[in-house]
Order: structure tokens, then C-alpha cells, then sequence
């Protein structure tokens, strides 16, 4: 009967042993939800310290990969361009070959610029060697034996005429050596001393007039080179100008300058229309070359230059030029080797083979 009461005992025990647990259990579960809705410092910090850490990982993850891409783009790139000239088409067209075309080379050197004027102006005669021919007194033209084109001498006889009053018979000479350009004389025509029988002009001789617009008056002086051309005519003269004329024409407002043009060969005739170009100053320039060796290409003035075996299209920068040379100021050395004449051929090379290579953009 003593079994009953000690096994009650550790029944009781084990019982209040359970209930302490179960409420220990609660209470401690109690606290965690209380942390979690308050929130611990500490273990806010944990977390937003791995929330931070995981976020630097992802983006150092992104800009290495977009790092890689980078990379790999300019390789592509780099790729790409190394492909290019690698193909880029080069010109080794031979100097013999280029010169069998019609083309020439020369070296880059300093010149001189000119700096210049183009006037209008004309051909005239020279009123200095032109001979009018009149009878010495009242007469009757008895026999006319010259006529207009024939080329006289000095002391040669023109007509003979016989005087109205006394009959006395005399002969009209040409008082100098040239060409009849005037007659206005017929057989059995009478003339008094006021009349022109003939006009006999020396046309070895002739007069350029020039036009001088009011900027340029001051700016023409006699002795400044000028070069006088015509469209259809005789090729073009390098001469001076000989007289600048002291006054201004009151009904046009322009000066005159004049040149003695030399006309042996009778190739300039009296009234053909010229253009002068006078040059009015010079200018001394590191690398000057001819026009023809400046060519259009992709919309640039270019100059093909000599590059070891090849010849490089080069852009260039142009400053002053005259009527034969334009300076370069970009683009070539002196000293270079250029294509002086006939860069078209180069220039149709190069369009060839850029179109078969596939570089025809």
C-alpha cells in the first residue's frame, strides 16, 4: 500500500515538470515573436549587412559582364578595322605607267605666289604708227594703185593725182612702212587737203588697253608683269604694262592702263577683246604647287603623294594661288614626290579597285 502513494508522488512530479515546460516553451516563443516585431538591432544589421553584400555582388556580377561585353566590342571592333586596311586597296601604279598616260612627278618645294588681278581690255592700233595720207592741195585722183591689205613701203606711190588748178601731175606716197587698212579714193574722184586718201598703219606694233576699275587705279603701276590671253587667238603673251593713263575717264569712271604688244607675226588683230591679268603683288610660300596637281576626290582637294611604292590620296589645304600655282598649307612637305600632272588617272585606279574590293561605300 506504500507503492500508491510514491507512484502518486512521481505522477504529480512529472505532471508539474510537463506544465513548467510547456509554459517555459510559451513564453520563449513569446519572446522571438516579440524580437521579430520589434525588430533586434543586431540582427537587423546581420540582415541588411548580407542584403548589401548580396546587392555589391550582383553589380560587381553586372559591370564584369558588362565589362566582358565592352571587351569584346572593341575587340570586334578593333577586329573589324584591322580587317579593313589590311584589304584596303593600294596603288602601285608604276612612274613609266603614269608618265605613258600622259602624267608627271615632281618635288614639293617653295615659290613664290603672285598675287593677281584679271582685267577686260582690248587690241588696238598703235596710233603712233598710223599714217593718213592726204593730197597737198585740190585735186583730181588720175589712177589709184593701191588697194586695202597691201603691204607698203615708206615712200611707196598710193594713187596719182593731177592739182584742179595749175594740172600739174603728182603721186600720193605712203610716208611709212605697213599695211593699207583705209582708202577712200576713186579714179577721177577730186579731193581737197582736208581729205583722207588712205590710212597705212604698222601693225609690227599694237596697243592693249586695259580697263581700270576704280579699286585697281591705285593698285596698277607701269613695270608690273601681265599676261594678256584671248579665246580664240593666239597664245597667250607675258608682257609689262608701259603707260597707266594720269586721268580718269569722266562718262565710265575707270583708268586706262596700256601695253606696247610686240606683233611681228600680225597673229593679234586690231579689235579682238583680251583679258589681262596683272600681277599687283608677290608672296613667298613653303610649298606651292601647279593647279593641275590639285584634283577633286571624295569632295576634298587632294594630291596624290608618293609613299614608299604607293601612291596615297591626300587631302590638302589650299591658301593663295595665282593663274599657274595654288600654295598648299596642309597635307604636303617640301620635298615630297607628288603627282604634278595627270592624278585622274590615279584617281580612276583607285575608284577600280575600291569598287571590286567591296570598299565602294
Amino acid at each position: 500500500m506504500k507503492i500508491i502513494p510514491h507512484l502518486m508522488a512521481t505522477l504529480l512530479l512529472a505532471s508539474s515538470s510537463t506544465v513548467y515546460a510547456s509554459e517555459h516553451h510559451e513564453k520563449e516563443e513569446k519572446k522571438q515573436h516579440a524580437q521579430h516585431e520589434s525588430g533586434s538591432p543586431d540582427d537587423h544589421q546581420d540582415g541588411h549587412e548580407e542584403e548589401h553584400e548580396e546587392s555589391h555582388d550582383e553589380e560587381q556580377h553586372d559591370k564584369d559582364n558588362h565589362g566582358a561585353h565592352k571587351e569584346a566590342d572593341r575587340a570586334a571592333e578593333n577586329g573589324h578595322e584591322d580587317h579593313g586596311k589590311s584589304e584596303e586597296p593600294e596603288l602601285t601604279f608604276s612612274a613609266e605607267l603614269l608618265r605613258e598616260f600622259g602624267g608627271e612627278i615632281a618635288s614639293a618645294q617653295a615659290c613664290v605666289i603672285h598675287q593677281q588681278v584679271s582685267l577686260p581690255g582690248d587690241v588696238r592700233l598703235n596710233e603712233e604708227a598710223v599714217a593718213h595720207i592726204t593730197p597737198r592741195f585740190a585735186a583730181k585722183i588720175t589712177k589709184v594703185r593701191a588697194n586695202i591689205g597691201d603691204n607698203i613701203k615708206a615712200g611707196e606711190t598710193l594713187a596719182a593725182a593731177e592739182s584742179s588748178e595749175t594740172l600739174v601731175r603728182f603721186s600720193l606716197k605712203s610716208l611709212i612702212d605697213g599695211v593699207v587698212i583705209k582708202r577712200h579714193v576713186a579714179t577721177g574722184e577730186h579731193l581737197s587737203p582736208d581729205d583722207t586718201a588712205f590710212v597705212v598703219a604698222d601693225l609690227s606694233t599694237l596697243w592693249v588697253d586695259i580697263a581700270l576699275y576704280p579699286k585697281q587705279i591705285p593698285r596698277v603701276k607701269t613695270g608690273q608683269p601681265v599676261r594678256i590671253t584671248t579665246s580664240h587667238g593666239p597664245a597667250p603673251v607675258d608682257a609689262r604694262i608701259d603707260y597707266v593713263a594720269p586721268l580718269v575717264d569722266e562718262g565710265t569712271r575707270t583708268g586706262l592702263a596700256r601695253i606696247f604688244l610686240t606683233n611681228k607675226n600680225r597673229e593679234w588683230k586690231p579689235g579682238m577683246f583680251v583679258e589681262a591679268t596683272i600681277t599687283v603683288g608677290k608672296f613667298p610660300a613653303a610649298v606651292v604647287v601647279p593647279r593641275s596637281a590639285v584634283i577633286d576626290f571624295e569632295n576634298q582637294p587632294t594630291v596624290f603623294v608618293r609613299q614608299g611604292e604607293r601612291w596615297q590620296p591626300r587631302a590638302v589645304k589650299l591658301g593663295r594661288n595665282d593663274s599657274d600655282q595654288v600654295e598648299i598649307l596642309k597635307g604636303l612637305e617640301a620635298g615630297e614626290k607628288y603627282v604634278s600632272r595627270g592624278g585622274f588617272v590615279l584617281k580612276a585606279e583607285l575608284q577600280k579597285s575600291e569598287f571590286e574590293s567591296g570598299h565602294n561605300h
